[in-house]
């Protein structure tokens, strides 16, 4: 079925891939959640046949448990996570280069965002050790060189911002424009990305999920990610917010509400009336907490007020008009519909009450803190008056700093001041929101109000209280408080003398500073008497429209100031000079990058023929990639320890494992590293084995090598569980390089499972025995032979055990024809490697 439609705008004609083709003709897919809607949409837009179209559309109307496809327009990556696909590319650059073959053809395939954050560049310049030094140095030659030659590469290099607020304000597109047989095509933008906070971009509309760096690599060769059909859990929002309530309240309580709600992976989509009340801003946070209430993403569809973000940040009014024309053609515009979701959660507003979190327990909301016990007074203070009270503008959207200062404002106008006996700080830390305050003038109300601006990060100590009021706490035992609004350790040598430490929203701190104590009725209690007339919280308290009136001056051209040089970097990226080589010039004496070996599995596997392998580890159940590749620190007189020697690095150079992550023989030595692990061949724990042909225990990593050289196969052994935890890259990788060709466990962890196909080594399963049912003592040689490589078969093995020949039944855990071919191929990297060297000669 021929879904291509098309629509004119600006005299400028857009294809796209209509759903509404399909969703008017068929009721079930028209009443889709928004999100499923852009998974059908780039499921049907990748179809290479009827056959495959026809059966996306069955899954979608039925909503079957298949498997679908997830294909990313771009990939927002942070740091140096991906540094070993990169250095692999580079390497396969070289063979190209050898071959005479089109380097340009060595890239990644999917268009990629690289956000450097200066943090990590601050932290280890400024260091006085000269191996952390290196390790920027090094890590960013290569980076630069490499955004260099991948045209799909773009690096945001240090001193451009943090991750998610540039992927928000600056890189991200909504559509995706493809230019392809001379024409426009349009569809929705969709983004991977591996850093906690990749599911931000859901807020603006934009699907986003958060991968693993494996899946990440294969997204970067071009393979789409496989997921599971969704469900998808709909948050109805309605109601009104009460007094005293800020939408940073609203988004807390949210955020508390799905972590009760037993959210198990579903995709949350969010509707109702009660959105005009969540700025976008408010959106990200709640995006950004996906993963803390276990959503695999939290999206809000594009409306109105998406779209005048998308115009505020990045000035394009004809864009904006591009993108709401297509969305509302594709049924993607948000229209406030009540959708087919598997489950629908109400949340009413008028439920939702200030946040007022007791510092001590920050997991207990106080509800009435007119249950402040008043009983003792002194010559200034009572129990529950306030004497210091902290305003940041960190972790705070621009609209809720708007705010609480316009809150300042209105009560600077009706002459009202922050309480005598207060020391109240505003503190502005050095980020954009600096910026946005000085254009909008509202700096100057909070220090006309009685706070006093202070510059980054603020410490408060005993010394500044007043001696006075210092002596009424210690003389009366009083209970007193302060406010801040955000979880920091201000009370440095306090002796105690605050109690009481609450933690409330932005305009709450500045309200509770006005008012000097904790016991406060927002809706009977009287701020103030100004000229014979009562000032009560709603006389004071902005509305939702004077902050968006407010939100509305700033422009464009701000934001066009901080990224205008967003490419162009601090000062030491700029200095880093780097020589503009097809190939990269790879320092042979560096500890932080090395060329890698890629994997090169030639030939086409047509059977399984393993013969006389040796037994390289038994291991027991339950062994976690932690175990597998350890994470600590470098410990003395570990193989790693000792490469690092060689190399002239001393101990207190070592650094962590994470900072050599571009190294594969450091990673390769760390292999079982650690006293949690042990190997059943011998006594000794940690990543050791014995070499049966010297009678001496080594390291597994060095007997692998000796092994490998001589063309033994490497068989490794387990209990039930293998590879069970988070998802590790060199947990996988390192065994492949050092050779190992077969894992045999009583049970795999799924996800490791399938990560040991992606790099061509063969999970088997015991049927009916065991290491122990066999007695297995490491010495033993193992034959597998098998004519033909299927799916989930039953393969023979033997065990020569001393004199005696054992057969024993193995489960091959190639559980698809997919798997299958992979595996054949050498793994799902060595085929996606192979295909693009292919494409280059």
């Amino acid at each position: 079925m021929d879904i291509v439609n098309s629509f004119e705008i600006e005299n400028e004609v857009f294809y796209y891939y209509d759903l509404k083709k399909l969703t008017n003709e068929n009721k079930r897919l028209e009443k889709l959640p928004i999100v499923l809607k852009i998974l059908l949409e780039s499921n049907l837009r990748k179809a290479t046949n009827k056959e495959q179209f026809e059966q996306i559309i069955n899954s979608f109307e039925n909503r079957r448990n298949d498997k679908i496809s997830f294909y990313p327009s771009r990939l927002v990556l942070e740091e140096f996570s991906e540094l070993p696909i990169f250095i692999d590319l580079a390497v396969l650059r070289e063979k190209v280069d050898i071959l005479g073959g089109d380097l340009k053809k060595v890239n990644p395939q999917i268009l990629i965002d690289l956000i450097i954050d200066n943090r990590f560049l601050e932290e280890n310049v400024k260091s006085s050790k000269e191996s952390e030094y290196n390790l920027v140095e090094e890590k960013y030659h290569f980076i630069k060189w490499a955004s260099h030659n991948f045209t799909n590469l773009r690096i945001i290099p240090p001193g451009s911002g943090i991750c998610n607020q540039v992927n928000l304000e600056f890189l991200s597109t909504i559509l995706h424009v493809e230019r392809k047989d001379n024409k426009f095509f349009l569809y929705p933008e969709t983004i991977l990305g591996t850093d906690t906070h990749a599911t931000m971009i859901n807020s603006l509309g934009v699907l986003g999920f958060r991968i693993d760096s494996i899946e990440s690599q294969l997204a970067i060769l071009g393979l789409p990610v496989k997921i599971d059909f969704p469900k998808v859990l709909g948050i109805n929002i309605f109601g009104k917010l009460n007094n005293a309530v800020t939408s940073s309240d609203l988004v807390t309580f949210l955020i508390e509400k799905l972590k009760n709600s037993n959210i198990n992976g579903e995709l949350v989509e969010f509707f109702g009336e009660g959105l005009e009340y969540l700025t976008l801003e408010d959106r990200s946070f709640i995006s950004i907490a996906a993963p803390k209430y276990n959503a695999s993403c939290s999206y809000f569809a594009i409306d109105n007020k998406t779209i005048r973000y998308f115009k505020k940040t990045r000035g394009n009014e004809d864009y904006g008009k591009l993108i709401k024309t297509y969305l509302e053609n594709q049924g993607l515009f948000y229209t406030n519909e009540i959708l087919d979701y598997d489950k629908i959660i109400d949340f009413d507003l008028s439920t939702v009450y200030p946040d007022i979190k007791d510092k001590k327990n920050l997991n207990e909301s106080l509800i009435n803190l007119k249950k402040f016990p008043l009983m003792k007074k002194g010559n200034f203070l009572k129990d529950g008056d306030i004497v210091l009270s902290l305003l940041f503008t960190s972790k705070l959207s621009l609209h809720h700093l708007i705010h609480s200062l316009l809150l300042a404002k209105k009560a600077v106008t009706l002459g009202i001041k922050v309480n005598k006996n207060i020391n109240a700080k505003f503190v502005i830390d050095t980020n954009i929101k600096k910026e946005h305050l000085e254009s909008l003038n509202l700096i100057r109300y909070i220090e006309d109000l009685g706070f006093e601006i202070k510059y980054d990060e603020y410490h408060f100590n005993s010394s500044e209280i007043d001696e006075d009021i210092k002596k009424d706490i210690l003389t009366n035992n009083l209970n007193l408080c302060s406010i801040s609004s955000q979880n920091v350790d201000y009370l440095e040598n306090s002796m105690n003398l605050i109690k009481s430490n609450y933690i409330v929203s932005s305009s709450l701190v500045v309200f509770f500073s006005l008012v000097g104590n904790v016991k406060f009725d927002f809706e009977n209690d009287v701020i103030e008497i100004i000229d014979n007339k009562a000032v009560y919280l709603n006389d004071i308290w902005p509305t939702n429209e004077e902050v968006v009136s407010y939100l509305g001056k700033v422009d464009y051209t701000l934001y066009k100031e901080i990224y205008k040089d967003i490419y162009k970097g601090n000062e030491f990226w700029q200095n880093l000079n780097i020589e503009l080589s097809n190939t990269y010039n790879w320092n042979q004496d560096s500890t932080y990058i090395q060329a890698s070996q890629i994997i090169t599995q030639e030939n086409f596997i047509s059977d399984l023929r393993i013969e006389n392998a040796e037994i390289l580890a038994l291991f027991a159940d339950n062994i976690s990639t932690e175990q597998i590749l350890p994470s600590k620190n470098i410990s003395l007189y570990s193989p790693t320890a000792r490469y690092l020697e060689e190399k002239g690095i001393k101990s207190f150079e070592y650094n962590d494992f994470e900072s050599r992550y571009g190294n594969f023989e450091v990673m390769i030595r760390n292999l079982f590293d650690t006293s949690e692990v042990k190997n059943m061949m011998i006594s000794k724990e940690g990543g050791y084995t014995i070499d049966y042909e010297n009678n001496e225990i080594v390291p597994i990593f060095e007997k692998a090598l000796k092994s490998k050289s001589k063309n033994i196969p490497q068989i490794i052994i387990a209990g039930k569980d293998f590879g069970k935890g988070k998802t590790k890259y060199w947990a996988i990788r390192a065994l492949k390089i050092i050779g190992v060709d077969i894992i045999i466990a009583k049970s795999f962890d799924e996800k490791y499972r399938k990560n040991l196909i992606n790099f061509g080594i063969l999970p088997l399963e015991f049927v009916d025995d065991d290491i122990e049912s066999i007695k297995l003592k490491g010495n033993e040689k193992i034959t597998i032979i098998n004519e033909k490589i299927k799916e989930k078969s039953i393969i023979d093995a033997i065990i020569k055990k001393e004199s005696i020949n054992i057969s024993i039944e193995l489960k091959c855990r190639l559980d698809n024809d997919e798997e299958v071919n992979y595996y054949k191929e050498g793994g799902v990297l060595n085929f996606l490697f192979k295909n693009i060297l292919n494409s280059s000669l």
